[in-house]
């Protein structure tokens, strides 16, 4: 008989599957395309330097000693008056000569603070990006905050279209594109298409209202708005999620007031993970904190997107029964997935500008699968290992 019950259960979640990505598809191609108004001929910036503010770019930093200087000349060489903004550069605990780097650069508008200073040598093995970023914005002189990493570098346009979208809406927090850099070989195609993945997810739940993610390399938010939800109070128990868990409480008090700037000037640039343990670690990192999501429905696409890779591995290896019909529920389940992430790519890598990558999916969505059934049950644990300190 064709029908059984796994080829049920695979064409009932196979339905469901469909339906989410098509729903993010809608959102990603339904979120509007963030323009900068044109600009008179010799005018820098998306308005007069009287009508723009001073912005403080706060960089938490850890063992960038060999991203530190082309990160910060990126950032110097912005399409944004000098005056207007400055850099604060908080490092935690490098091991590595990242601060020695950062004091030698010659900028008037860069100010480099040793965190190691502030909190006594009882940090140094404990995760202090959360403590870092507060103390970068402390310090700050700006009243609009925006940070990134210290691995990161960005377009002489970046911060002029960050500003020029963040004034020109009533937004209290904005995320912004985060992609990675080269992408030559096989680990690193995969990253570059799982965070373009991502960033679409980000920008699709941003239009319906109901933001699950964003990336503190590329986020901005008014110093007031941080101390009115009082910063990362509440979460300085979990090593990661700075980016994240601020979104989540800005959204609570402020509700529809999360945006997505989706202009490619405004995207940061960062590398991907060498070696598959840092892969993982990465991973193992990104994913841990989402036990602590204040909103079900987050968590919910999260273990549904999980059990549904899952049910790939089941179903594929139903199939090694090689009866006559047992490849019916790997070919529904497996097919719907690839035919959903293919649709959604499209829109997403021409953004991004890889749309050539929609030829490497069938293989990627292999490797993709067997990760995501993997990485789950590792992020649980929550131990792993970043920037040399093992957390547990």
């Amino acid at each position: 008989m064709i029908f059984s019950p796994l080829l049920g259960v695979s064409i009932f979640f196979s339905a469901l599957y469909l339906l989410l990505v098509l729903y993010f598809f809608v959102g990603w191609v339904r979120s509007p395309k963030s323009e900068v108004r044109s600009l008179p001929e010799g005018q820098a910036g998306p308005k007069s330097e009287a009508e723009q503010p001073f912005v403080s770019i706060v960089i938490p930093t850890r063992n960038e000693s060999e991203n530190i200087k082309t990160c910060l000349e990126s950032i110097f060489k912005q399409n944004y008056p000098k005056h207007l903004f400055e850099v604060v550069l908080v490092d935690d605990f490098s091991t590595d000569p990242t601060l020695r780097f950062a004091r030698e650069i010659n900028q008037p508008n860069l100010l480099v603070l040793d965190l190691m200073q502030y909190i006594g040598n009882a940090g140094e093995y404990v995760p202090n990006k959360k403590k870092a970023i507060a103390l970068g914005i402390k310090n700050a002189k700006g009243d609009l905050i925006i940070t990134t990493d210290g691995d990161c570098t960005v377009g002489e346009n970046w911060l002029s279209t960050m500003v020029d979208y963040f004034t020109n809406n009533d937004f209290k927090l904005v995320t912004a594109p985060v992609m990675m850099k080269p992408a030559y070989f096989p680990l690193q195609i995969f990253q570059q298409l799982d965070v373009m993945n991502l960033m679409g997810i980000t920008g699709a739940t941003i239009r319906y209202n109901m933001p699950t993610m964003c990336n503190g390399a590329n986020l901005m938010y008014a110093k007031q708005t941080f101390h009115e939800v009082e910063g990362f109070k509440g979460n300085h128990d979990v090593p990661t999620g700075d980016d994240i868990f601020l979104m989540q409480k800005v959204n609570e008090k402020f509700p529809g007031s999360i945006g997505f700037v989706k202009n490619f000037d405004a995207c940061v640039f960062t590398k991907p993970e060498k070696g598959l343990g840092n892969f993982i670690s990465q991973r193992i990192r990104w994913i841990s904190k989402s036990a602590r999501y204040s909103n079900f429905k987050i968590t919910s696409i999260l273990y549904f997107a999980y059990f549904f890779n899952l049910l790939i591995i089941l179903t594929a290896l139903f199939a090694l029964q090689m009866d006559e019909f047992s490849w019916l529920p790997v070919a529904v389940a497996g097919g719907t997935k690839l035919f959903a992430d293919f649709i959604f790519n499209i829109p997403v890598t021409v953004f991004f500008r890889k749309w050539y990558m929609l030829l490497l999916l069938p293989i990627i969505e292999i490797f993709y699968v067997l990760y995501v059934v993997l990485i789950g049950p590792l992020s649980l644990m929550g131990r792993y290992r970043w920037k040399d300190r093992k957390i547990r």
